[in-house]
């Protein structure tokens, strides 16, 4: 038999070009979208996170500026009833680390942060519709699947 007549062998086109090479990893599926650890927030996860600050901010200085203009028993009158905003951002500071424990939690805080706001509405407050909003523009940035996606995904 001559040289030509043989066909030549060639591997499948799935076969690993060096057998003693550890396989490649398999893509991530559906219940993992996001490789391990390698992302960065998403951006509905950061808003929340930074209307959260912007939240509890506002709670300090509207508490400052009471606590000087009427004394120290209305600046904690003022820290008392915004506490779900403070509850918000506890909850915010770990949002980078966190699994969704953090992410429910925040939800919560911001469903309180629309009652009081709206309790507040309803006493003739008008600075009430601040925290009204607030609360509404963190729950609906949290209930988003990427934000759900991001507090689920798997850690190093």
């Amino acid at each position: 038999m001559s040289h030509e007549s043989q066909p030549s062998w060639n591997p499948p086109p799935h076969a690993h070009p060096n057998p003693h090479q550890s396989t490649p990893p398999y893509p991530p599926g559906p219940s993992q979208p996001y490789p391990a650890g390698s992302l960065t927030m998403p951006g509905a996860v950061r808003a929340a996170r930074t209307l959260a600050y912007v939240a509890a901010g506002l709670t300090v200085l509207t508490a400052l500026v009471a606590g000087a203009a009427a004394g120290p028993r209305t600046a904690g009158a003022v820290m008392g009833s915004q506490f779900p905003a403070l509850g918000a951002l506890i909850c915010a500071i770990r949002f980078g680390t966190s699994r969704s424990g953090a992410r429910i939690t925040a939800i919560v805080f911001a469903s309180l942060m629309i009652l009081f706001g709206l309790g507040a509405l309803g006493n003739g407050i008008p600075v009430g519709i601040v925290q009204t909003g607030l609360g509404i523009a963190i729950v609906a940035a949290l209930c988003q699947h990427q934000s759900r996606v991001w507090f689920t995904r798997t850690r190093r």
